[in-house]
């Protein structure tokens, strides 16, 4: 092809990939990085994370300052959250519910209210409903329940709203919550917005922000935020923060390396050309692929096409004084070929992966580095001008200490099988607490912020985020008429100590059969004005003041039950939504705990009901599963995509003894960094195993190119070089995510750059060149 249309097909690809990247849809959903769930508790699992109660919910915290002006920050801030249409529902203990909460409430109030029953609605209980009232209305309490006298003079509301605010309430002070003991004033804000959409909670949280700036009422006062999307998105900024730091840091010592390699700046530019080119293809495929290019998929995407950078290494180093570049390229081709298809194959591992964003990272890598590799091959020798040849190397000017490299290093070669041996007898060894499956001991957030949330958790009563009972059905009301039967032993629980508290979706929704019992025991409205007379006789209430109250009885008594739709809009309809949901054709309906002081004991009592219907979910443990599972089939994938590309190399090198050669130190190098860093007491992550088939591709490309065809001592030399110098740029690019204080970002800088020192030792001891 001529060298005109080369670059032409080159510059359309890359712009053709350019344009899709650009009009891609680009997402920071972090369950996609979630392992995919493989039973029913595990699908909930991924609901919950990502639009659970626990996952939408911050917890706001106030303090630095005295009583008063804390309580009246905390009105004030209450205040403007509740005017956001961001959040769902805002409570500090003052007056949380709105208007139109108010309304709803008082307008279903007698389907709703768990104290309707027939004693209350003869004679004697309205009489002594009625005397309560009057002791309310000379209390303090008289102004809330003066407004509703006439519609509600039993004052259902009232008992409807403390069956849910009073179970697990905070101390008052000041009218607002308090965590007496720490000194700091409680808020809780639900919103709206999915915890697992970080861009929306990362909004919400600098609203909360602005709106505490415009409500303190002393300088003293100091913000706390806390909860699940918190967490996340505070883990997110760092990884970001920290990220974008060491790149800079780690791009800066590579050009200086590759500078030093080169020693022309034009070419170090040049070897830019296929990783750019390797990138936008591989985001333009899982664009194609996904429909959404995820964050992480940019991020650690980046970093594992960034091999893609020695590809160049590879073909400047390999360069002979006068040789034109195509001919090195051509020359240096067939090796490289098996470079890059093995880094190809090795990404099977992630790309076959029910696992939604590893596949991403899979397809992002085999599609860049194909890309990248094809780019170094054809573009780099057409567009690289013919005079910009590297000045004498490093390779001609101290051939010396090379050799002696060489030398030195094949005196090593029995270390790398007793290296192997030695690595799986440790990992053997080390099987019981080889795996980390707790994927919350890589968080990067402190444990004091850790302890501060289970503080302001436990004073708020909040729900556990780890234990939920949960009661399953073919239908909506089948489950709510289970939690219903369900709650007599719930309540068993909380007297016996086990629980603080708990919640179900029934106590915001009734079953339709609960509802219909309510209505029964309302009196028709000629026998409730009787008994209503009955009662109110010598009490100080005018005639004709309750007329609205038996109307109202009289509609709720031949209304239909009360459904999701009528409740819409309101915090109650949001509980019940969040805590009764559909999936994949099911119903399930959640009832979550607070103050879970005996796990042992609850799961012992849950599993004594030996009802099919009902179980206990333990989210930590469900996602210790998960983890464990997918590790198990990346494993798998991980031996497929050795095969493979143990196919690939015996096809291009045709002869067993070389691939043995080739891929002996690889496998010792990984076997090996598994090991040093099980011994340190690490236990492997998900993080380690994609960062050890990373390394894989790495130290095969390693081992080609010290094993390649060498005629003479020169060629040898100019091997060895360009193995160095990829070694050189590796280790400074992962060297410096090693240095990161974020726990991902330190295991995958720490893996690779262990694992491509080991390799590059390996390989060279190894190394056998045809």
């Amino acid at each position: 092809m001529r060298r005109g249309a080369v670059v032409a097909l080159w510059l359309a690809a890359v712009a053709a990939c350019a344009w899709i990247a650009v009009r891609a849809t680009y997402t920071a959903d972090l369950t996609a990085f979630l392992p995919p769930s493989a039973t029913p508790n595990q699908t909930l699992l991924i609901a919950q994370l990502r639009d659970g109660v626990a996952a939408r919910l911050v917890l706001v915290g106030l303090e630095g300052a005295d009583e008063a002006a804390l309580a009246a920050t905390s009105r004030a801030l209450a205040e403007r959250l509740r005017a956001s249409d961001r959040f769902a529902y805002v409570a500090n203990g003052a007056g949380g519910l709105s208007k139109r909460d108010r309304d709803a409430l008082l307008d279903h109030r007698y389907l709703l209210s768990p104290g309707v029953n027939a004693e209350q609605f003869s004679a004697a209980g309205l009489r002594a409903a009625l005397e309560r009232t009057l002791e309310l209305l000379a209390s303090p309490a008289g102004t809330l329940v003066r407004p509703t006298l006439a519609r509600d003079p039993t004052g259902e509301l009232t008992t409807l709203l403390a069956a849910h605010a009073g179970r697990t309430q905070p101390a008052l002070r000041a009218g607002v919550w308090f965590d007496v003991e720490r000194g700091r004033a409680l808020l809780t804000a639900e919103t709206r917005a999915p915890g697992y959409d970080l861009d929306a909670q990362a909004a919400i949280q600098s609203e909360i922000a602005t709106a505490f700036a415009a409500a303190r009422t002393d300088p003293g006062v100091r913000l706390v935020l806390s909860g699940p999307s918190v967490f996340a998105v505070r883990s997110r900024d760092a990884i970001e923060r920290d990220a974008w730091r060491l790149s800079l840091v780690a791009s800066i010592g590579v050009a200086l390396v590759l500078y030093a390699a080169y020693r022309r700046a034009a070419l170090v530019a040049f070897g830019a050309l296929p990783v750019a080119t390797g990138i936008l293809a591989g985001i333009a495929a899982v664009a194609v692929a996904f429909g959404a290019v995820h964050g992480i998929t940019l991020g650690f995407g980046a970093t594992l096409i960034g091999e893609a950078a020695d590809y160049s290494t590879y073909l400047f180093a390999q360069r002979a004084r006068g040789e034109a570049l195509a001919a090195t390229a051509g020359r240096v081709w067939p090796t490289l070929r098996l470079a890059v298809l093995t880094t190809v194959f090795g990404s099977l591992a992630m790309l076959l992966s029910s696992f939604t964003g590893l596949a991403q990272l899979g397809l992002l890598t085999f599609v860049g580095a194909l890309a990248a590799g094809l780019a170094t091959r054809y573009v780099l020798p057409v567009v690289v001008p013919g005079r910009w040849a590297t000045r004498d190397t490093p390779a001609v000017l101290a051939p010396a200490a090379l050799a002696r490299f060489a030398r030195g290093a094949r005196k090593l070669a029995p270390l790398v099988p007793v290296a192997l041996l030695a690595a799986i007898t440790v990992l053997t060894f080390n099987h019981a607490r080889l795996w980390e499956n707790d994927l919350a001991n890589l968080n990067p957030i402190a444990e004091a912020e850790k302890r501060r949330d289970q503080e302001m958790r436990d004073a708020l009563g909040a729900p556990d985020v780890r234990h939920l009972i949960v009661v399953t059905g073919a239908t909506h009301e089948a489950v709510l008429e289970r939690l219903e039967r369900l709650e007599p032993a719930l309540a068993q629980l909380v007297a016996r100590g086990v629980v603080r508290g708990f919640d179900t979706p029934a106590r915001y929704l009734p079953s339709s059969a609960a509802q219909r019992a309510r209505q029964a025991a309302l009196p028709e409205g000629p026998e409730l004005a009787r008994r209503l007379s009955t009662a109110t006789a010598t009490l100080p209430f005018r005639d004709g003041l309750f007329a609205p109250f038996l109307a109202e009885v009289e509609r709720a008594r031949t209304a239909r039950p009360v459904d999701a739709k009528d409740l819409e809009g309101t915090v109650w309809g949001l509980a019940a939504r969040a805590l009764l949901v559909e999936l994949e054709g099911r119903w399930v309906g959640l009832a979550p705990l607070t103050g879970l002081a005996d796990a042992s004991a609850l799961a012992e009592s849950v599993g004594a009901l030996r009802d099919p219907a009902v179980s206990l979910l333990d989210l930590k443990a469900e996602s210790d599963a998960m983890v464990s599972a997918y590790r198990d089939q990346s494993l798998r994938l991980a031996g497929l995509g050795v095969l493979v590309i143990g196919a690939v190399l015996a096809l291009g090198l045709r002869s067993a003894r070389a691939v043995i050669v080739v891929m002996l130190p690889v496998l010792a190098a990984i076997a090996a960094t598994a090991a040093v860093i099980s011994a340190t007491g690490t236990r492997l992550s998900l993080l380690h195993l994609v960062a050890l088939l990373l390394v894989l591709g790495i130290g095969t490309n390693y081992s080609l190119f010290f094993s390649r065809f060498a005629p003479d001592d020169d060629e040898r030399l100019r091997n060895a070089y360009a193995v160095l110098v990829a070694t050189a740029t590796t280790l400074i690019a992962f060297g410096a995510l090693a240095s990161s204080g974020t726990a991902i970002l330190q295991a995958i800088g720490t893996t690779v750059a262990l694992g491509a020192a080991l390799s590059l030792l390996f390989a060279a001891a190894w190394s056998q060149p045809r």
